[in-house]
């Protein structure tokens, strides 16, 4: 299946390992429709009817051309950290969902959806603390295009003794480290 981008720097998208409806989260799909619309205002098609439901899937790869003509391939997967071109400043972002949609004219592009990290202008071991964000007031639904960075950043989980063990973290603790530490191993 064939997947457009609306941005010249971005191509060969390919989305891979599909994930049946039933499996998604009920709240990924929840006001799905509005924020894609407004997904497909952001890359300047304001005529879109939204007939057809998003495909999901677990992960996507695509190339980006740099500005000095190098391309690089990008992976993105379900669970990792993003940064996005949306507003000033750094606005980091965990993907939820990646899907695509298919127009009317038979077009794909692809989107995803994120739950924002805030700033809690706090520190844990020297490094700023960020909570997930998962109310529904902020926009979530993004063309992949607006993703400007894919693992760059690190955020680690703060989990508390009795809530996460054995490598089991409990989410309802919505609370993470930006590591600025980084350890080679050898």
């Amino acid at each position: 299946m064939k997947v457009y981008s609306p941005d010249e720097q971005i191509s060969n998208i390919s989305l891979k390992k599909r994930i049946l409806r039933r499996d998604i989260e009920r709240s990924i799909l929840l006001n799905i429709q509005a924020e894609l619309k407004q997904a497909y205002e952001d890359i300047g098609n304001n005529s879109v009817i939204l007939y057809s439901m998003p495909i999901f899937f677990e992960y996507a790869s695509f190339d980006f051309i740099k500005e000095n003509g190098d391309t690089t391939l990008c992976r993105l997967h379900i669970g990792d950290v993003i940064s996005m071109k949306i507003e000033e400043g750094e606005n980091y972002a965990m993907v939820k969902a990646i899907f695509c949609h298919q127009q009317e004219n038979d077009l794909r592009f692809a989107f995803v959806t994120v739950d924002w990290f805030e700033d809690m202008n706090q520190t844990n071991l020297g490094c700023p603390v960020f909570r997930l964000r998962t109310s529904s007031n902020w926009r979530k639904v993004f063309s992949i295009n607006l993703v400007n960075a894919i693992k760059t950043t690190h955020f680690v989980h703060v989990c508390k003794d009795e809530e996460c063990a054995g490598g089991i973290h409990n989410f309802r603790n919505s609370l993470y480290m930006r590591n600025l530490f980084f350890f080679k191993t050898v």
